[in-house]
């Protein structure tokens, strides 16, 4: 069947729909972190959109809707009308093609890679040597900018992305004495609750700091995160689409200025880090 005779079927044009002008929202769930983000995302975009909930109903869109803003992978993966420009964030792994002749614009889960390293130079004035692990295939197109980034703040980079999680206990015995840190990008294909497990146990056990991209990796024992704050996200989801209609010309990819740091105070002292006091003050959350 034609996209045209799916979205006949799947898609129903209510007045609800148009009446909230050619920008839509589509939230994966429409509490918690989701809501945090298009609250922002509407506050900064300067006029009221219309919300999609997908815990509770489809997305019933016309083809006259210009823009619509995603929040979630679930809500990622939906299909939408041909020609709209989608933005979408809170969606790892997910790299998504706009239908037709619109764009797809990514707001990535962290902060620009300049952000990141200045973070950890800060919380390990020492450092020199940084691993970063990686599963997902798209972040290899990013790989030349880490590092040189991390070389402005002094830190010389080695990446290694796996093929299988089984490489990963044998990868992190090879660290002692190679690596001051290790450091792991938002990647689903990587961060599970065994490999976070795994990753945790070898940084107490040696003493090398693991640094993360989440709060949930910080919580789960990573030293610290540097990541966006849901908040964040839907700023700049705003700011993308208010360029967008402009009809500015975006990047693939949009990282946030901005970072919110989470720290771990237990598995900083098991790697015998003391956090600096400018560190202390700017973390968003502590753990435990």
């Amino acid at each position: 069947m034609s996209f045209k005779g799916l979205a006949c079927c799947a898609l129903l044009l209510l007045p609800a729909a148009a009446a909230a002008g050619d920008t839509a929202a589509v939230l994966s769930y429409g509490g918690g972190a989701y809501q945090e983000a298009f609250t922002a995302f509407e506050k900064n975009y300067g006029e009221s959109v219309h919300k999609y909930d997908l815990s509770s109903n489809k997305p019933d869109l016309s083809e006259g809707i210009r823009t619509v803003v995603v929040f979630g992978g679930r809500a990622a993966n939906l299909r939408y009308p041909r020609d709209s420009d989608i933005i979408y964030c809170m969606a790892p792994g997910i790299f998504i093609k706009a239908p037709g002749g619109g764009k797809a614009v990514k707001i990535s889960l962290v902060p620009e890679f300049s952000v990141v390293f200045s973070k950890i130079k800060q919380m390990q004035p020492g450092i020199g040597r940084l691993q970063i692990f990686w599963m997902l295939p798209d972040f290899s197109k990013y790989i030349d900018t880490v590092k040189i980034e991390a070389a402005r703040q002094g830190i010389q980079v080695t990446t290694k992305q796996l093929i299988s999680m089984e490489e990963l206990p044998a990868l992190l015995r090879l660290l002692p004495g190679t690596a001051d840190a290790f450091w792991i990008p938002p990647d689903p294909m990587l961060i599970t609750r065994e490999n976070l497990t795994i990753m945790r146990d070898f940084s107490w056990a040696n003493g090398i700091p693991f640094y993360g991209s989440t709060k949930g990796m910080t919580r789960d024992g990573a030293a610290a995160s540097i990541g966006v704050s849901f908040s964040e996200m839907g700023k700049a989801a705003a700011a993308a689409a208010l360029e967008l209609r402009k009809g500015d010309i975006l990047p693939e990819t949009i990282f946030p200025g901005q970072a919110e740091i989470t720290i771990n105070s237990d598995a900083a002292a098991k790697c015998g880090l003391k956090f600096p006091r400018a560190v202390l003050d700017e973390a968003e959350f502590r753990y435990p």
